[in-house]
C-alpha cells in the first residue's frame, strides 16, 4: 500500500481521533476535578497503588476506593501519575457543597458542583496535575475506543469507507463517552477492551486462513485484557467463543479447535488469573463480589425488577450525556431525539437492502446483537442487584456494535449510499460541542458580571462590611407548585475571612414561612471565600413554592447572610447608615392557588394521587386560621376523590402529624376516609398547652385500615415521591 492509499485509508480516522483528543480533552480541563461519578475514588486507587506499590484490600482501606474493581486502568494511570508529589493525604476530600442535589433533575446552574470551586486551580503542579494526567491516560484509551469502533465497521463495510467512520463518529461524539473519557473511571478501558474482543471476533469470523493456535493466543489475551479492565465483561467470552466453534464446525477442523481453545484459556488464564486467585484468598471467592455487597449493600432482584425497568430512561440518559453523579441533565427532547433516531435507524434492517446484508454475513451481524443483548442484560442485571441504581456507562463495551448497527440500518433506507451517512456524525459533534459549552461548562463556572447601566431598583445596602447590594429584581406574584425568580446585583467591598451562606425567605402574613433556599454564593458556584474587593456578580435565583403552599395571601421575600450554627451578617443602608437588621426585605409577593390542582371552588386546590386509589385535590384550615395559641383547637379541612384503586368497603385512614422545626414528632391524629366519589374529611387536633411558640409543619399520610402501612404518593411520571405529604405549615404565639 503506497502513501497516498494510506493517507486515503488511515487518514480520515486519525483525524477524527486527534479531534477527539481535543474535544474531550476539553471537557476535561471544564470539569473540575472530582465532580465526574466516583471520580474521587477511582482517583484513590491509582493513588494507593503509586504510594504503596500494592493494591488495595477492600474493607482494610482508610476511606473508600474503587478497590474492588481489576487494576488495569488504574496501574496505567499508577505508572503516568507516581512520580508526582500531590501534597495531600490519600483519603482528602475537598469541601463538599452541602446543596449540591438541589431540585438535581433539572437542567440548569444551579448548585450543580458537589464541591465547592477552588479560587484558583493550578493545572499544571501537586493533585491537580495528578488528576488531569490520569484523567489524559482516559482520553487515550478513549481515542483508541474510536479507532477500534472504526476498524469493526471497516470489516463490515470494506467498501463504505463513510460508515465506518460514521459509526466511529457516533461513539466519539457521544456526550457522555466525551465526558468519561476526560474523567478517571474504568468504563473507558471496558469499552475499548470489549471492543477489542468483538473486533477480534468479527475478524476471525470472516478469515480466509480459518482458526488457528495464534488466534486462540489473540483471543483469549483480548478477553484477559477485558476481564482485567471490569469483571462485567465476563459473558464477552461468548462472541470468540461461538465464532471459533462456528469456524470449526464449517471446516470440520475440531482438532485445531482444541488447539485454539487451549490456547486461549492459557492466554486469558496468564493475564487475569492471578487476579482472580487473589480475591479467592482474600475474600473467599473469585470475583469479591461478596465483598462489594457487604460493603456497598445490595438489592433484592426478588423486589427491584419493576424498580429497575422504572430506571430505564434515566439509564438511556445518561449513556448518552448526564455529567456529574447525574445532576447535569440535557434536555428532554435530546435524549427522546436520540431514542427515536436510533429507533428509525435500526428499523431500516427491515428493508429490503438490510435483510440481503444480514443473509451475506450472518455471523458478524449476529456477533453484534449479540453484544448489545449481552451489555443490555448486563446494566440491567446491574440495576438489579445494586442500590447504585440505573448507571447508562456501564453499556459503553456494547456502544461500538450499537453505532455500527444503527449507521447499518440508516444506510438500508439510503440503499447502500455513503455521504448522506456521515452527516450523523456531523451532527453528533455538533451535539457534543453544544453539551459542552451550553450545559457542562455553565454548570461550573462563576456567575455573570454586571455593569451600572444593568441595575433595577438600585439600592446601597451593605452586609456588614464585605458586600452591597447595588440592585434587584423580583417577581410580583408566584403560584403554588411554581418557582419565584430573583435577581441580586452584587458587589463586594471587603474581604470575607471565610465562607457565608445566603438565605432568601418568603413568609406569608401569618408569620409562615412558604419557601426558602440556602446556597452558597453564585448558586454553589462563587463561595464567599473566593471573592476578592471590586467583584461584581450576578445571582440569578429561583425559589420553588410546594404545591401545598397556601395560597391568597401576601409574603415578604427577604435576604440574608450566615455563618452555619452561629450569626447572621449586620445590615446597613449606606446612604442614611440606618440599620436594617439581619434580613433585609425586598418587597411582598403575591401567592396564587397552583395550576396543576383540579379546578372547584377549595382554597388550595391540589392533585395528589396516593396510591392510585385517593387523590387529594383540597385541603385547609378552620376558618383559614394558621396562628394559635398553646391548648386552642385547630381543625385540618381535606377534599377527597376515589381512584379506581379503591373499591367499595376498603378502610383508608388518614393521618395528620404536627412536627417543629426538626421535624420531631408533636402530636397526631387518624380519621377515617369516608367512601364516596368526592368526600370531605375533617380532623381536630387541641393542641398541647405546653407547646412552644414557634413554626410547625403539618403532613398526612393515609394509612390502610387501621395497620401502619401508607399508601406512596404517585407523581405524573408514575415515580414514588415518599408516603407523607407535607401541607402549610401553622404558627404558634
Amino acid at each position: 500500500m503506497d502513501f497516498e492509499t494510506k493517507k486515503r485509508e488511515y487518514g480520515p480516522i486519525v483525524l477524527l481521533m486527534l479531534l477527539f483528543v481535543g474535544i474531550a480533552g476539553w471537557y476535561s480541563m471544564v470539569n473540575p476535578p472530582f465532580e465526574a461519578t466516583d471520580e474521587i475514588r477511582h482517583y484513590r486507587f491509582v493513588r494507593y497503588i503509586s504510594e504503596n506499590k500494592s493494591l488495595p484490600v477492600q474493607g482494610e482501606e482508610a476511606c473508600r476506593s474503587q478497590s474492588h474493581h481489576p487494576p488495569l486502568i488504574y496501574v496505567v494511570a499508577a505508572v503516568v501519575t507516581g512520580w508526582i508529589e500531590t501534597g495531600q493525604d490519600l483519603c482528602y476530600t475537598p469541601e463538599e457543597n452541602p446543596f449540591w442535589a438541589y431540585r438535581y433533575w433539572e437542567v440548569g446552574v444551579d448548585n450543580k458542583n458537589q464541591f465547592l470551586p477552588q479560587e484558583r486551580w493550578e493545572y499544571w503542579s501537586g493533585e491537580a496535575l495528578a488528576v488531569h494526567l490520569a484523567r489524559l491516560v482516559n482520553v487515550v484509551v478513549g481515542a483508541l475506543t474510536v479507532g477500534v469502533t472504526w476498524y469493526l465497521g471497516r470489516l463490515l463495510w470494506p467498501e463504505r469507507r463513510w460508515w465506518a467512520l460514521t459509526a466511529a463518529a457516533v461513539v466519539g461524539f457521544n456526550p457522555m463517552f466525551l465526558y468519561m473519557a476526560g474523567a478517571i473511571n474504568n468504563d473507558v478501558m471496558a469499552a475499548l477492551t470489549g471492543t477489542a474482543v468483538l473486533a477480534a471476533s468479527a475478524q476471525l469470523a470472516q478469515d480466509e486462513a480459518g482458526l488457528s493456535r495464534r488466534w486462540g493466543m489473540i483471543l483469549g489475551g483480548l478477553y484477559g485484557l477485558a476481564l482485567m479492565s471490569k469483571f462485567n465483561l465476563a459473558p464477552v467470552v461468548l462472541l470468540p467463543a461461538v465464532v471459533m466453534t462456528w469456524v470449526a464446525w464449517r471446516r470440520g477442523t475440531w482438532r485445531v479447535w482444541a488447539e485454539a481453545v487451549g490456547a486461549a484459556v492459557v492466554m486469558s488464564v496468564a493475564v487475569a488469573g492471578w487476579w482472580f486467585i487473589r480475591n479467592l484468598m482474600l475474600y473467599g471467592e473469585p470475583t469479591g463480589v461478596r465483598a462489594v455487597t457487604e460493603l456497598w449493600g445490595v438489592r433484592d432482584p426478588r423486589d427491584s425488577f419493576w424498580l429497575a425497568v422504572s430506571e430505564l430512561p434515566y439509564a438511556w440518559s445518561s449513556l448518552w450525556g448526564r455529567f456529574g453523579f447525574g445532576q447535569i441533565p440535557l434536555p428532554a427532547w435530546f435524549y427522546a431525539g436520540l431514542w427515536w433516531g436510533m429507533v428509525l435507524m435500526l428499523v431500516g434492517w427491515l428493508g429490503r437492502f438490510g435483510r440481503e446484508r444480514f443473509k451475506q454475513e450472518p455471523l458478524v451481524w449476529g456477533l453484534l446483537v449479540a453484544d448489545v443483548v449481552m451489555m443490555g442484560a448486563v446494566l440491567f442485571n446491574y440495576m438489579l442487584i445494586s442500590p447504585a441504581g440505573p448507571m447508562g456507562r456501564f453499556f459503553f463495551p456494547g456502544l461500538p456494535a450499537l453505532a455500527c448497527l444503527a449507521v447499518g440500518g440508516l444506510g438500508s433506507w439510503w440503499r447502500g449510499r455513503e455521504r448522506p451517512v456521515a452527516v450523523v456524525g456531523v451532527v453528533m459533534a455538533g451535539l457534543a460541542l453544544w453539551a459542552l459549552l451550553g450545559y457542562l461548562a455553565p454548570a461550573y463556572g462563576r456567575p455573570a458580571s454586571w455593569t451600572e447601566a444593568a441595575l433595577v431598583n438600585e439600592t446601597q445596602i451593605q452586609f456588614d462590611g464585605l458586600v452591597q447590594l447595588r440592585g434587584y429584581e423580583i417577581g410580583e406574584q408566584v403560584r403554588a407548585g411554581g418557582k419565584l425568580d430573583i435577581t441580586l446585583y452584587w458587589e463586594v467591598v471587603g474581604q470575607p475571612p471565610g465562607n457565608y451562606l445566603m438565605f432568601v425567605h418568603l413568609i406569608d402574613e401569618a408569620g409562615v414561612m412558604v419557601a426558602q433556599r440556602d446556597t452558597h454564593p453564585g448558586l454553589g458556584r462563587f463561595p464567599s471565600r473566593n471573592w476578592r474587593v471590586g467583584d461584581r456578580f450576578v445571582e440569578e435565583i429561583e425559589v420553588a413554592l410546594p404545591v401545598t403552599a397556601y395560597t391568597d395571601v401576601e409574603a415578604a421575600l427577604s435576604v440574608g447572610f450566615y455563618v452555619p450554627g452561629a450569626y447572621r451578617l449586620g445590615i446597613t443602608d449606606v446612604v442614611s447608615g440606618e440599620g436594617l437588621g439581619d434580613a433585609l426585605v425586598l418587597g411582598e409577593v403575591a401567592v396564587l392557588a397552583g395550576e396543576t390542582g383540579i379546578a372547584g371552588a377549595w382554597a388550595n386546590p391540589l392533585r395528589e394521587n396516593f396510591g392510585e386509589t385517593l387523590l387529594l385535590v383540597d385541603y385547609g384550615y378552620g376558618g383559614d386560621e394558621r396562628v394559635y395559641g398553646a391548648g386552642e383547637r385547630m381543625v385540618v379541612e381535606m377534599v377527597w376523590r376515589s381512584l379506581a384503586g379503591r373499591a367499595e368497603g376498603d378502610d383508608y385512614v388518614v393521618e395528620v402529624r404536627l412536627t417543629d422545626g426538626s421535624g420531631n414528632l408533636r402530636l397526631a391524629r387518624q380519621e377515617v376516609i369516608p367512601v364516596g366519589d368526592e368526600v370531605v374529611t375533617s380532623v381536630e387536633l387541641i393542641l398541647p398547652e405546653d407547646l412552644e411558640v414557634g413554626g410547625y409543619g403539618v403532613s398526612v399520610a393515609v394509612l390502610v385500615g387501621r395497620t401502619t402501612e401508607q399508601l406512596s404518593l404517585v407523581g405524573d411520571g408514575g415515580e414514588l415521591k415518599g408516603e407523607r405529604l407535607e401541607l402549610g405549615g401553622i404558627r404558634v404565639e
